[in-house]
């Protein structure tokens, strides 16, 4: 049942299939041709068959040829001329010649050979000219020729019939002989008579070529020009299952003029619902029982001849074919056909696609259309064509744009236009799902951006950053882009506005195994960004920020032996991927997805394609699959199985001893007197051959006749006894063995395919004979040799012994006395390593006592710092709100903030100084620094009064070079200050003051959409470094009240993340203006715990000091 059940889907999809490639041409199928040459036969071959083994037997006009699907043999017929051929029950091959009829049987020396049985036949019969039909048959061998049908019973008996005129043809169907004869009509074999098929007179003037099976009833009777007729066949039924008689009718098909004009010549039932028809000059031509051609095979589609003289379907569902000029085969049924330059395309394909029907393909040379089955190529693109892309949009439905050389093209049916702005080496595309009218395209230079608007495509620039040559694309789930360069690695983009080419600094990433990056590409596969290379499979590690190697295809992805190129993920989530491990070695796989992203790998499926280099994968969503490779373009139908586990065999074809001797030839029984029929060509492994020893050398051949991948299977062998276990697997299809030792042997071989599917094993059995030097009287002389010689060895060696011990006791005597002089040594060494570390527990007491009084000084000195540093509260008291971040990065700052009130009128406060200095470096260097500053401010602004602040960091510059005599030490050090001295001048009316030493001031007018700067001059106080300005500036700008200052050093924005960013003014900006309404404390919280988040584990960079006042 499971067989019948897998023939019916067979048959089924064999019928759609074949129905789809006339209407739609779904390309070639593989057609296998043997010429003369290669047979060294005559071109014209007549009939084939298979016998129980696998082997193919072709009457060809030398002889019948035995073919193993390596190695050819010729089988002489007695010099005569073989016309048919047929098996029996048993594998017997019966042959029909020309003048001669008989069977194939091993001889004496194991060959096949012909036995003639025409003795057999009455003379007065002889000559009876060429046999042109054999059937074997229950009753026994039918032999039919112009002049006579000759039935040979299993007792060896002969029945003849002669014909009215003469007989043309003779059919064995339905268990019915039929024979049309020229002139008088079709007749049939009816308890040993010929009679009449009722309505057969219509045959008389025909020429009947086949005769099929149709249905319980029917026959199909193919004529030469004539057409083809159904005819009832119930006539054949006994009388009580005969039905109404209806006649012969006429079958008509939808190309009556392609049989008439090449002529019918052979057929044969390939199916239930499908017959395979030879013709003598069109090829081929398969029609179903509606009468539909649903596929053809001739010289257009690959086949060498057009003359068919006789087809045959073997057990691997291949079709056999005699030719006038040599033979062929194609299979029946096939998930991959192809199309090559033929076709129309030229070049080395790049890339397939699907857009709005039609299929396009990339190549060298540019774009090609396929229409009507022939590939068109595309106007206005003709140079290198990389990746062709087929992008939707809400406007235009299905566009298709192709990266080229000379170009970005949008290409319509079949012309392609030049995009606007798009005059750049591109090579692929990708379509953003976060922004759908914008798609990134991989230029030689780095990554553009095309903007889709209402139906047009414009380049609108390039992303900064990104350089090289850019092969691959992806967006993850995020909205970020992902990229590779060649030679490079990965790139990533964090993209916040395509539109406006706004995004944040390109990344660049390392990979697992450090490949070339030659051959790499991105992908994103269940939502895991994924980089394939000749480094194998590795996957993006959010929680590691990496590349860590991925297992999921395979182990052999992972330690990089192994490369990979992964093409896409199909509509139902299945991973097409090429691997490969050095140049020629590349195959191609589909991976399939299973419940919880589980994939089984399928790599067998495609392993009938020639070995080339793939370039792209296209999978549509009715599960065909297009694939475009070095060697052209093949088109995968998914929608149906083939059986890719069909039973293999393997066969020990010759066994040859020492080079010369042949023991065995494939074939084992020979004629035998017991039985009229001799036994069947098939070897029995009980068979135990003997062997003299002279023939310990011995050479295996083997093959196996699985056609279509004879070149690509591969052998496994062993000879027990002598192996430890089965060889690798090797294409080798011979072995030798050399001097074998004598004893009992059996060796095994088994074949293996490209689906993985292993043969049983056979096995030879023989046994080598004992060699006369290993008879018994040999080895008695062997055994008194032995004995004379140990003893001598025995005496010889107590003898050494005796002479060795003296010595050996002589030298323990020396050794020891040495040991015992190394011993006081050691002792010596031993008190001197003592008093070192002593010394060194003393030194370390000594730096521990120190680094306390060093801590202790520090934290002194934090104290003192926090004394100097006034309290905002109390300043602000009554006046601002505020808020405060001071983070000193050790215990010690080199930040610090000042503030002073000059001019008070009761408790209003008509100016008020507010500084944020940033000094040189941090720690305490930094802190001695910020009591400088500190005390100078106080002295210029408080004592002087100095109360321009311009003038204020004048005055501070020159009294930090006097302070720290940077005009003799050269000391770079100094400070970074903010200045602002406000001065209120009404209830709603402030003016601020601004004057910045490399420090701006930020400043929020209540109502504005943004937070303004005032920028400092780029001069700093004290050091010896050149300034860019030679002066300070006082900037000057009225504020109202609920507006707010804000100062800082620079700690705050420079600090980094874990990806080497920076926090960025602008950041700062933006989350000041998110909570710019909250109270002062509040936003204070927001900035630390946006920057601690931001900062992640890394280390504070330096000395951090925000300072925020609402006015």
């Amino acid at each position: 049942m499971k067989r019948l059940y897998l023939h019916i889907i067979h048959l089924v999809a064999f019928v759609f299939v074949c129905q789809v490639s006339v209407s739609q041409d779904i390309g070639r199928y593989p057609v296998v041709n043997y010429s003369h040459r290669e047979y060294s036969g005559h071109s014209q071959s007549w009939s084939i068959v298979q016998d129980k083994k696998g082997l193919i037997y072709i009457a060809n006009n030398v002889g019948v040829i035995e073919f193993d699907g390596s190695d050819w043999r010729h089988i002489s017929i007695n010099g005569a001329l073989p016309r048919c051929l047929d098996i029996d029950g048993n594998g017997r091959v019966w042959v029909g010649a020309q003048d001669e009829f008989g069977y194939l049987s091993a001889d004496s020396s194991n060959n096949l050979k012909f036995y003639s049985l025409t003795h057999y036949l009455p003379e007065t019969y002889k000559p009876f000219g060429l046999i042109r039909q054999v059937y074997s048959t229950k009753e026994g061998v039918y032999f039919s020729s112009n002049s006579l049908l000759i039935l040979l019973k299993p007792d060896l008996s002969i029945k003849v019939w002669t014909p009215k005129t003469m007989f043309h043809r003779t059919y064995f169907v339905n268990g019915i002989i039929f024979s049309n004869q020229k002139d008088y009509g079709l007749t049939y074999l009816s308890n040993d008579t010929l009679k009449i098929v009722p309505g057969g007179e219509v045959f008389g003037s025909k020429l009947i070529y086949t005769i099929l099976p149709y249905d319980d009833k029917y026959l199909l009777v193919g004529t030469q020009s004539s057409g083809f007729f159904l005819m009832d066949n119930s006539f054949t039924f006994p009388k009580k299952n005969q039905e109404e008689y209806k006649g012969i009718r006429k079958f008509e098909t939808d190309n009556e003029s392609y049989f008439q004009d090449n002529w019918v010549y052979s057929g044969l039932q390939v199916d239930e619902d499908v017959y395979a028809i030879g013709t003598y000059r069109g090829g081929v031509a398969f029609i179903n029982k509606q009468g539909r051609t649903v596929r053809k095979i001739n010289q257009k589609v690959g086949l060498q001849d057009d003359a068919i003289w006789h087809l045959f379907k073997d057990n691997q569902e291949n079709l056999w074919m005699a030719l006038n000029n040599g033979i062929s085969y194609t299979p029946i049924y096939s998930q991959l056909t192809g199309w090559n330059e033929e076709s129309g395309f030229r070049g080395v394909l790049q890339s397939v696609v699907r857009c709005n029907g039609y299929v396009y393909v990339s190549s060298n040379v540019g774009v090609f259309v396929k229409k009507n089955g022939h590939f068109d190529q595309v106007k206005g693109i003709n140079d290198l064509s990389w990746k062709l892309k087929v992008v939707g949009n809400d406007d235009s439905g299905e566009s298709l744009l192709a990266a080229s050389s000379s170009g970005i093209f949008l290409i319509k049916d079949t012309y392609a236009q030049m995009i606007e702005n798009g005059k750049l080496h591109s090579y692929c595309f990708l379509q953003s799902k976060t922004y759908p009218n914008i798609v990134y395209v991989g230029l030689r230079d780095g990554v553009g951006v095309i903007r889709i608007y209402k139906g047009t495509y414009k380049l609108i620039g390039k992303l900064e950053g990104t350089t090289g040559e850019v092969y691959t694309l992806t967006e993850d789930t995020n909205g970020d882009l992902w990229y590779t360069e060649r030679y490079k690695g990965v790139g990533f983009v964090d993209v916040i506005n395509p539109y406006q080419l706004i995004h944040e600094r390109p990344f660049s990433y390392s990979l697992p195994n450090k490949p070339k990056c030659d051959d790499i590409s991105v992908v994103l596969i269940d939502g895991h960004v994924k980089v394939s290379s000749e480094g194998g499979l590795a996957r993006f590690e959010m929680s590691k920020m990496e590349f860590v190697p991925d297992s999921s295809l395979g182990v052999e992805f992972v330690d990089g032996s192994t490369g990979i190129r992964i093409f896409n993920q199909d509509f139902r989530g299945n991973i097409w991927f090429e691997a490969y491990k050095y140049a020629p070695n590349r195959w191609l796989e589909r991976a399939v997805k299973y419940p919880n992203s589980i994939y089984r790998r399928e790599p067998a499926q495609f392993r009938t394609i020639p070995e080339t280099i793939f370039f792209d994968v296209y999978t549509e969503s009715d599960n065909i699959t297009w694939i475009a490779a070095t060697d052209g373009l093949f088109r995968f139908d998914g929608r149906f199985d083939v059986d890719n586990k069909k039973i293999l065999k393997v066969l020990i074809r010759q066994v040859n001893a020492s080079k010369s001797s042949k023991i065995y030839n494939g074939a084992t029984f020979s004629p035998s007197s017991q039985s009229a029929f001799p036994g069947n060509v098939v070897a029995h492994e009980s068979d135990i051959v003997e062997l003299p020893y002279r023939y310990n050398s011995l050479s295996f051949s083997y093959s196996s006749p699985f056609f279509g991948q004879q070149q690509r299977l591969m052998y496994s062998y062993y000879l027990e006894g002598y192996d430890e276990g089965w060889s690798d697997w090797s294409y080798s299809q011979s072995k030798e063995y050399t001097n074998l030792p004598f004893g009992f042997y059996k060796f095994h071989v088994k074949a293996k395919n490209l689906f993985e599917v292993e043969s049983p094993s056979v096995n030879y059995m023989f046994r080598i004979s004992k060699p006369y030097y290993l008879r018994w009287y040999a080895l008695v002389l062997y055994s008194l040799i032995i004995t004379m010689i140990v003893w001598f060895v025995v005496y010889l060696n107590t003898r050494i012994l005796r002479v060795s011990n003296i010595k050996l006791q002589q030298l323990v005597d020396v050794r020891t006395k040495e040991l015992v002089r190394s011993e006081q040594i050691l002792l010596e060494k031993n008190l001197e390593l003592q008093h070192q570390k002593e010394e060194i527990l003393a030194q370390r007491d000594e730096m521990q006592d120190q680094n306390k009084h060093i801590n202790a000084s520090i934290q002194y000195a934090t104290t003192i710092q926090q004394a100097i540093l006034p309290d905002l509260s109390t300043s602000f008291e009554g006046l601002f709100e505020h808020f405060l971040i001071y983070l000193p990065k050790e215990l010690v700052s080199g930040d610090f903030f000042w503030v002073s009130q000059s001019g008070t009128k009761g408790k209003k406060t008509e100016k008020l100084f507010v500084a944020v200095v940033d000094c040189t470096g941090h720690g305490v260097p930094g802190a001695f620094m910020s009591l400088i500053g500190s005390r100078l401010l106080n002295e210029i602004v408080n004592e002087r009064k100095v109360h321009n602040p311009a003038a204020i960091l004048t005055e501070l510059s020159n009294a930090v070079n006097v302070a720290l005599r940077q005009d003799v030490s050269e000391s770079f050090d100094g400070m970074d200050v903010s200045l602002c001295m406000i001065e209120r001048k009404s209830d709603d009316l402030y003016i601020v003051t601004f004057a910045g030493a490399n420090r701006p001031l930020f400043y929020y007018s209540k109502g504005d959409e943004r937070i303004q700067t005032l920028k400092g001059n780029r001069k700093s106080i004290g050091s010896v470094l050149p300034d860019v300005e030679a002066e300070f500036t006082n900037w000057k700008i009225t504020m109202r009240p609920g507006d707010m200052l804000f100062m800082c050093t620079d700690g705050f924005t420079d600090q980094n993340n874990a990806f080497k960013r920076k926090f960025t003014t602008c950041r700062f900006h933006t989350y000041l203006l998110t909570n710019i309404e909250k109270p002062m404390d509040e936003i204070a919280r927001a900035l630390v715990a946006e920057f601690d988040e931001f900062k992640g584990d890394e280390r504070q960079r330096d000395d951090i000091t925000v300072l925020g006042i609402r006015l």
